[in-house]
């Protein structure tokens, strides 16, 4: 009965806040383009990578807007981009201006969704989703376990990689790849379990295959922004 509960409330988080996985594939549309937060050490003889971004007291100050610069295919652009802070998962960070950002909680835990906004057309296939459960008791195996039963309820195939694979993300402490294919579209994915502190996290980052390029160096510059807040 718990798991059918968690199952549930994923599917609610990425379903039905965002409304954009299990859309039918004759609605579907062609999109028109082109941190391992973890204090603590791994559990394993690896030594684990630091954390996105880094720890700050809660009263530090950071500038509301900036100009930064993003590698897109090889070539530096420079951006517009807007803090965003999510007291709910403990982190501000600083998100592109052609990217939309909502926020949501329920009794299961908190999201944020980030989803792709080019050229003011706002794609619900184009997102990260990055959640906590309630408290600070899961591990990263069961975060990980709940990150499978998510996409899995939302009809992705998970895709099996090499033993010896690097992980895309390097704050991953558990990776996998996510795609669904229909006869008009492909998306694909992945899916990151990292820790700060105690609070264990997963991000689940989807796109059109088309938006590969574009897309994924907004995801890691906003990572890369991430200040944790830190009682003081």
């Amino acid at each position: 009965m718990k798991r059918i509960l968690l199952i549930l409330a994923a599917v609610f988080f990425v379903t039905g806040l965002s409304a954009c996985n299990g859309v039918q594939e004759e609605n579907k549309e062609s999109p028109p383009i082109s941190e391992k937060p973890n204090d603590n050490p791994k559990q394993t003889d690896e030594q684990a990578e630091d954390p996105p971004g880094e720890s700050v007291d809660l009263t530090k100050d950071r500038p509301t807007t900036k100009t930064d610069r993003i590698i897109l295919e090889g070539m530096e652009e420079s951006f517009q981009f807007t803090l965003h802070q999510s007291q709910a998962l403990g982190f501000s960070t600083y998100i592109v201006d052609d990217m939309v950002v909502e926020e949501a909680s329920s009794g299961e835990g908190d999201a944020m969704i980030v989803f792709a906004n080019f050229a003011g057309k706002r794609n619900e296939d184009a997102k990260v989703q990055i959640f906590s459960k309630e408290g600070a008791n899961a591990t990263i195996e069961e975060q990980a376990e709940f990150a499978r039963e998510v996409v899995i309820s939302n009809d992705f195939e998970i895709k099996q990689r090499p033993d010896n694979a690097p992980n895309r993300f390097d704050w991953s402490e558990v990776e996998f790849d996510i795609s669904q294919k229909g006869s008009n579209y492909s998306i694909l994915g992945t899916v990151s379990v990292f820790q700060h502190g105690d609070r264990v996290y997963y991000a689940i980052v989807q796109y059109p295959e088309e938006y590969e390029e574009g897309f994924i160096p907004r995801v890691v510059k906003m990572f890369d922004d991430i200040v944790w807040y830190e009682a003081p």
